[in-house]
């Protein structure tokens, strides 16, 4: 199933809000007259969408919500049991059909006690590899993905998995804004 809709997806690509063609235009850069206002130092990582979106911003991203993803399962993982405050980290950081995926295999694994994790699980390994499409409110990434690190035994990764990111207002559990929608190997 997840193959299907990862082929859908490279078919049918980012599509706008209407649900006409591909929207491949980006934010306009501000205008002469625009002042902005740069913070000479900044704790946090920047996940405002550039007028350019590039593999560093991508990759910090990406970064940002497989290490949300890793504490989610880290949370389900202590407590044993699925509960509310998974559920809201996990729809914070995945819409669906990610999503009912994501929920599926905790509590499957769950179910079985986790048996198969590693103690703790630890955070995927992601890598941006190419930008399919980049719009300021969906990317499609070609990305190396190895979940390996959570798992006791050694796990194959997904070398070239297309990734789908859509907008989302997930805040307090997700500061990216972003939000996977799909993730497989075609």
């Amino acid at each position: 199933m997840r193959r299907w809709l990862v082929l859908l997806l490279l078919v049918t690509g980012c599509r706008d809000a209407s649900g006409g063609g591909t929207n491949t235009t980006l934010a306009p850069l501000p205008t002469a007259g625009t002042t902005v206002v740069q913070p000479t130092t900044t704790t946090a990582p920047s996940f405002e969408v550039p007028a350019v979106i590039d593999l560093p911003y991508v990759q910090r991203v990406l970064e940002t919500i497989y290490h949300l993803d890793g504490e989610a399962t880290r949370h389900v993982y202590a407590k044993k049991v699925p509960d509310a405050e998974l559920n809201e980290r996990l729809e914070a950081i995945f819409g669906d059909p990610a999503l009912t995926e994501a929920k599926r295999v905790l509590g499957e694994n769950a179910a079985d006690g986790f048996v198969r994790f590693a103690n703790p699980p630890g955070d995927a390994k992601v890598r941006a590899v190419e930008i399919i499409q980049a719009t300021p409110t969906c990317m499609i990434i070609r990305a190396d993905l190895d979940y390996g690190p959570q798992f006791k035994e050694p796990r194959p990764p997904q070398p070239q998995a297309t990734i789908q990111l859509g907008r989302a207002d997930v805040l307090p559990f997700n500061p990216t804004g972003w939000g996977v929608v799909v993730a497989g190997v075609p």
